[in-house]
């Protein structure tokens, strides 16, 4: 997974009141960092190289914003570095806790829904939606894997409430 498609983005200001820096998901025993990314040179929502880290996309809300969708997202596994943490998001169950801190403190959600979408059906504007009710979107690879058509098929999208 390369990257993942975006709507049109518009920057926001630098500065922000509250830069997610980490997500954990107490239940799975997962702990992973969070790093402000931007587009890719293809348009689309750039991801940190290592999967053992999440990308957050800096041109959206905001994890804890009242409005639209924070998306956080990172490779399940790579050629290079092997199978990561984010293939324990398998076993990940409607009610579980996120908590993501951020530079000025800790927001916690509840896990709403897991859905396997295939990527080329994957609703941008709802992922990315910007006026919506405030939501956490985690994103990773999922589904089956197919070398001959370039990976994963599908995208395996976590949408998380504010507690």
């Amino acid at each position: 997974m390369p990257a993942i498609g975006v709507r049109p983005a518009v920057p926001r200001p630098a500065a922000r009141s509250a830069v997610p820096t980490s997500l954990a998901i107490p239940r799975l025993q997962l702990r992973l960092p969070v790093r402000p990314t931007r587009l890719d040179g293809g348009g689309r929502m750039a991801l940190p190289t290592r999967p053992t880290e999440l990308g957050w996309y800096a041109y959206g809300p905001a994890p804890g914003d009242s409005r639209g969708s924070a998306v956080l997202a990172g490779h399940v596994d790579s050629d290079r570095y092997g199978i990561g943490p984010l293939a324990s998001l398998r076993q990940a169950r409607k009610g579980d806790e996120l908590i993501v801190t951020t530079t000025n403190g800790t927001r916690r959600f509840t896990v709403d829904s897991i859905r396997l979408v295939e990527k080329k059906t994957l609703p941008l504007d709802r992922l990315f939606d910007r006026a919506g009710p405030g939501v956490l979107r985690l994103v990773t690879c999922g589904g089956p894997y197919r070398a001959d058509e370039g990976g994963y098929r599908d995208n395996l999208v976590i949408t998380a409430l504010p507690r």
